[in-house]
């Protein structure tokens, strides 16, 4: 061989190399870059005077509780017994002594019939005011002349990914009807959320966002997600912009869903906005001798770790594990007794990023129907939100029954409970329909 031929099959094999190298860092098969690790920025903690909702929240009085005389005392013993539980609804009249009053042992509500052409739909009577008024009144499906099974059955398929375009094919329904529909439930589920969710005990939250695109591209908007691992739990699901006002009003929300003194553990992502709203909203002011100004001090028991990834070529090819306050050892002694491994993780909030992206059609990915609202993109989180609360099971969360509950026919014997979210929390002893949901009477206001 010579010379000449030498070079040409060196030249050749450099060229394929070359080609080779080339395409394994176009597919992110290329090994990373290493750089020196950077000295991190320590970030000071905030007060409460940097969240507007604290500020707004500091110059309301409490309203005092109204005391009313309970309806039997006033009425005669004879007469038929009560045969209707009308525990949970209440009169609408603004003149009447009893207005808004849920409880049944107090208020003067009594059966009174049915009306509805389609299906049966009670009616209900205030004796002290001789007003009546729909068991419907304050529910999302008031004065709707579909059947309520319709209804359901539409915003059960909303719930579960199918986008709106879709269901009118599949219902024939038009677009504007199931919208309306749509309107509805998520203005319901939303009151339904404000009334129930209070006062919770949960004890690790994860933190994240959701990015979402609407028919306006010049606006970007991010769905804020707060879940509770050890109950699934979502108590805060917000839609608006990356910002640092918006991180406020997310642990805000989340601080008043909580029971008081209850503290859990948290994680997010490096997002800075997590820190300051936390250091925020967990402390207190202490006086301090020779000072006139009394200084914010954040809670020493409050655990927040974040995981920082670094990504090239949209693959991650670094984590870092950071208490922005708190003590590591502290954050894996408490994870380790709710029964978790004890590690730093997002893990349990990127799950459900997915669930939600799957469930909610305006956030799948590559998708045409995208949202064109920010108002309509709420409504339907928020209407998902208590679907998945109160209708839908989540598998991590079902019990084994001590027995096997046999069943008829072929069928195997029942081994598991199918519990949601809102029976592994407390606020509910069965899993509801979707009727259920959308009928369950609110308090008037």
């Amino acid at each position: 061989m010579t010379t000449r031929e030498v070079c040409v099959l060196i030249y050749i094999v450099v060229c394929v190399v070359w080609v080779i190298w080339k395409w394994r860092e176009q597919r992110g098969e290329a090994k990373p870059v290493v750089t020196a690790p950077r000295e991190r920025q320590k970030l000071r903690p905030r007060t409460p005077k940097s969240c507007a909702e604290c500020q707004s929240e500091s110059g309301l009085a409490v309203e005092r509780l109204r005391d009313v005389r309970p309806w039997s005392e006033f009425k005669s013993p004879r007469g038929r017994k009560k045969q209707i539980d009308t525990e949970g609804w209440a009169c609408w009249n603004t003149a009447c002594d009893y207005y808004g009053i849920t409880d049944a042992r107090v208020h003067a509500l009594v059966g009174y019939g049915y009306h509805g052409k389609t299906e049966r739909i009670r009616d209900l009577f205030c004796q002290a005011c001789q007003t009546k008024v729909s068991e419907r009144r304050g529910t999302a499906l008031y004065q709707l002349k579909t059947p309520a099974e319709r209804v359901s059955e539409v915003l059960a398929m909303l719930a579960e990914g199918l986008d709106v375009n879709a269901a009118e094919r599949v219902t024939r329904h038009t677009e504007a009807t199931i919208q309306r529909w749509l309107t509805r439930g998520g203005m319901h589920a939303e009151r339904l959320h404000r009334h129930f969710f209070q006062g919770l005990e949960l004890k690790h939250i994860q933190l994240d966002e959701i990015k979402a695109r609407l028919r306006e591209k010049a606006q970007e908007l991010w769905v804020w997600v707060a879940i509770d691992v050890s109950t699934k739990v979502i108590p805060v699901l917000e839609v608006g912009p990356r910002t640092q006002a918006l991180a406020n009003r997310v642990i805000h929300r989340l601080k008043d869903t909580l029971a008081l003194g209850c503290l859990p553990v948290f994680s997010s992502d490096g997002l800075r906005h997590y820190f300051y709203a936390l250091t925020a909203h967990w402390g207190a002011w202490v006086e301090q001798e020779g000072k006139r100004k009394s200084q914010w001090q954040v809670s020493p028991d409050l655990l927040y770790g974040q995981v920082i990834k670094r990504y090239q070529r949209r693959r991650v090819v670094s984590v870092e594990y950071v208490m922005q306050w708190g003590v590591l050892t502290d954050l894996k002694g408490r994870l380790k007794a709710l029964g978790l491994s004890g590690r730093l993780n997002t893990a349990f909030v990127e799950r459900v990023n997915l669930t939600i992206r799957q469930s909610v059609s305006l956030l799948i990915r590559r998708t045409w129907g995208t949202a064109q609202t920010a108002g309509g993109l709420k409504l339907h989180l928020a209407w998902w939100q208590g679907y998945y609360h109160f209708v839908r099971p989540h598998l991590s969360l079902r019990v084994e029954y001590t027995q096997p509950i046999p069943r008829q026919g072929g069928q195997l014997a029942r081994r598991y409970r199918s519990r949601t979210p809102a029976m592994a929390v407390g606020l509910s002893h069965h899993r509801w329909t979707v009727k259920e949901l959308l009928s369950y009477p609110l308090p008037v206001g």
